[in-house]
């Protein structure tokens, strides 16, 4: 899973343009399949753990920081307005990163339907590998 989501995101280094694999939140925009290198065997990438997860990341984050808006609205320690911000950015920045860095570990596969049409970025690249390795 990791290879493919790095063969996807050549195109956000622009080396490989107009691909279009990843959207701008980093999940895959088509549905795509994957290939077993041992069987041959095809998958499609399913990519719901990844949504559940970003939405319990980023909904935790919002909820803390209303709980701590409301806890210095209260009385709390006078803190400066831009402590709040910078905790706030470098929390973004962080749920960012955790999110690019766990997305090939919570994708799931399972085998694709009769009528699904799938498709297959490192089917080429598994074909190449398979002819080098005839070759040997």
């Amino acid at each position: 899973m990791r290879v493919l989501w790095r063969f996807a995101r050549l195109e956000e280094s622009y080396v490989l343009l107009g691909l279009g694999f990843l959207s701008n939140s980093g999940l895959f925009r088509l549905r795509v399949g994957i290939t077993c290198p041992n069987c041959g065997s095809n998958f499609r990438v399913m990519q719901t753990r990844i949504r559940l997860v970003r939405l319990i990341l980023w909904a935790t984050l919002f909820v803390v920081a209303a709980l701590i808006g409301a806890w210095s609205r209260r009385g709390g320690p006078a803190i400066d307005p831009k402590i709040p911000l910078a905790i706030t950015l470098v929390a973004v920045v962080g749920l960012s990163t955790l999110q690019r860095f766990l997305s090939p570990y919570l994708a799931t596969v399972r085998p694709p339907l009769n009528d699904e049409v799938l498709s297959y970025p490192l089917k080429s690249a598994y074909q190449v590998s398979n002819a080098e390795q005839r070759l040997q």
